[in-house]
């Protein structure tokens, strides 16, 4: 028997690993080649006997779980073939068609149990800028676990309904509808820059600047590559983009991102993209205008 020199099956999954592990560590905590056999009881599973032989001996790169060990989402690093997942499907960049099967079979029973796994490559683990040190792997941790918590939420704000109907009644249509809205929207607003730390350094860097009346707004536009007017089908859109303009006192500001398109998930890739290109816009906005950024 030879003793293997290090748990990581390659360089770049114990540098993807370091790196979760420095930014969730706080609020998670992260285990890497994790067996499957941890997450899902393949014992109840409806599948071939070749298909458990190769679970029961297989891992995951990736899980993240409470600080109680329970798991919450579970991630795999495809270096070889560089995949993605979408709509429930493994998208592979590199022809493998055994890698293929194996990924697909993982990604399959996660859906068929409601359970968060990405299968996720070099363009999701690359920092967002040399000065920024977070990715679009960050982005979906924290727009997963957002999402988890907003469903919380949802029922705290049906509990507070319930429990003050009398109350509520006093309201026009339009008011509780309004009051209703709010409720859910400060919610939501509330969860993601609670998790997401793309967001939150966003907002947190958009506040600076509008204080001291760098910036005043920003406006955002999407793209998509193919373009939408060349698709029969959304689901053929292969990158999202967003374009994000501001105006400073030492000129115009405009930033680019570009992320895969693995929607189909808690996380959003438009959403995802949306943050990451406010936080280089804004950013950049800080370093023309002479604002430390922390």
């Amino acid at each position: 028997m030879t003793l293997k020199e290090n748990i990581f099956d390659g360089y770049n999954e114990k540098v993807l690993f370091r790196h979760l592990n420095s930014i969730w560590k706080k609020y998670f905590n992260i285990y890497p080649q994790l067996p499957f056999t941890k997450i899902f009881d393949i014992k109840t599973l409806d599948i071939q006997e070749n298909e458990r032989n190769f679970l029961l001996k297989t891992n995951i790169d990736y899980t993240v779980c409470d600080k109680n060990d329970k798991p919450l989402i579970c991630i795999e690093f495809d270096g070889l073939s560089g995949g993605y997942n979408r709509e429930g499907e493994y998208i592979q960049v590199k022809e493998d068609p055994l890698r293929k099967k194996k990924l697909e079979l993982k990604l399959k029973i996660a859906i068929e149990h409601h359970y968060p796994f990405y299968i996720i490559s070099f363009p999701e683990k690359k920092f967002i800028s040399e000065k920024i040190n977070l990715t679009v792997i960050d982005g979906i941790i924290g727009q997963t676990i957002a999402k988890k918590n907003f469903q919380d939420k949802k029922k705290e704000i049906q509990r507070y309904l319930d429990n003050n109907v009398e109350t509520l009644r006093s309201m026009s249509e339009y008011e509780l509808k309004e009051h209703v809205d709010d409720l859910v929207i400060s919610s939501e607003v509330e969860t993601e820059l609670t998790w997401d730390p793309i967001a939150r350094r966003a907002a947190e860097l958009f506040h600076v600047l509008f204080t001291k009346r760098i910036i005043t707004g920003y406006s955002p536009e999407f793209q998509s590559k193919p373009e939408f007017w060349k698709l029969k089908d959304i689901n053929g859109i292969k990158w999202y983009g967003c374009k994000v303009s501001c105006d400073t006192p030492n000129g115009k500001v405009i930033e680019r991102a570009w992320v895969r398109n693995f929607e189909g998930g808690l996380a959003s890739p438009i959403i995802i993209v949306r943050n990451i290109a406010e936080l280089l816009a804004f950013n950049k906005a800080a370093d023309i205008n002479g604002i430390q950024v922390l």
